[in-house]
């Protein structure tokens, strides 16, 4: 239940989204160095990263949900339901990977989005590793972007990744990306947003469709940022109006509460991360510049307690 947009401005972009999911779970930021092994690939054989990378995971393990490298490359991960999305066994002459782990090879492993694209035949997702044993691999698929402020969704399909280009600067969850094209062309002339009535026909409700529609008009539609400093406010006055508050969508799968966790948003030009809590509306940072020891993977924690600052 998560979206995530893209907003440009003179020298770059930031990518921000929403962080909505049901089962309890922490969430920390992390720093990954370079020649870091930060996990296995299908075949048995340990993955380095090429590049340090910051991002936010859960429960401080190494696979990341969204994240920057050093050299600008940002993206995030949001769950595609479907079926059969991906392979039951491994392709040899592939790299080998669980959709858990994609993402943070993504980072570690490209400089850019042209790279990212050109990889993408190499590489093979499967639900089970070389022994035929079940991995965990969720359903998931991927947008990314660069300084260059190209934007992609990367989706499973008939077994294999695909990639979509992304000028419309939004993913959200099912149905795939095409689909979520066609219902938008349909409801607005996308030559002519200044006649659309979006204090009556904007969707309101919270399904993935209405989210896309929804985040697509506020981004389009923002005042163009002058600054990478008002790109990320502009990104965050955004992704409040797509939160879901705490109690507002009962799960009755899980027996929980599917609501927003935290928002996050990052800057490609100065390669830096910003998150803030759905419990304290303080955005934190860091950059690169911040990890004193960059040859050491580093774990960071955001204060979850609602803080305020007097005025004086």
């Amino acid at each position: 239940m998560c979206t995530g947009i893209k907003i440009n401005y003179k020298d770059g972009c930031v990518m921000a989204r929403t962080m909505d999911y049901e089962v309890p779970l922490n969430y920390n930021v992390i720093y990954l160095p370079k020649n870091y092994n930060y996990c296995n690939d299908l075949m048995g054989n340990p993955l380095y990263s090429k590049y340090r990378t910051l991002g936010i995971c859960f429960e401080n393990r190494n696979a990341l949900k969204d994240g920057v490298n050093e050299h600008g490359l940002i993206g995030i991960t949001n769950v595609f339901s479907g079926f059969n999305l991906y392979s039951n066994q491994v392709k040899s002459e592939k790299v080998n990977i669980s959709s858990l782990d994609y993402f943070t090879y993504a980072l570690t492993n490209y400089k850019s989005v042209e790279g990212l694209v050109e990889g993408l035949p190499n590489i093979h997702i499967s639900t089970k590793d070389h022994r035929r044993e079940n991995v965990i691999s969720p359903d998931f698929h991927f947008m990314f972007a660069d300084s260059t402020k190209r934007c992609i969704v990367v989706e499973p399909k008939k077994g294999k990744l695909v990639c979509y280009e992304n000028p419309y600067d939004v993913m959200t969850n099912s149905p795939g990306f095409e689909s979520h094209v066609r219902r938008l062309e349909k409801l607005i002339d996308l030559d002519n947003l200044e006649h659309f009535n979006s204090a009556k026909n904007l969707p309101g409700g919270y399904d993935p469709i209405s989210r896309f529609i929804k985040a697509f008009y506020l981004t389009k539609m923002n005042i163009k940022p002058n600054s990478s400093k008002e790109a990320l406010s502009h990104s965050y006055n955004i992704m409040a109006t797509m939160i879901m508050p705490n109690g507002f969508v009962r799960n009755k799968k899980y027996n929980h509460i599917t609501y927003t966790r935290y928002i996050c948003s990052y800057d490609t030009k100065n390669k830096l991360l910003t998150v803030k809590s759905n419990t304290n509306p303080t955005v934190y940072q860091l950059g690169f510049e911040d990890i004193d020891d960059k040859d050491k993977r580093q774990a960071f924690f955001i204060d979850s307690d609602f803080i305020v600052k007097r005025l004086k």
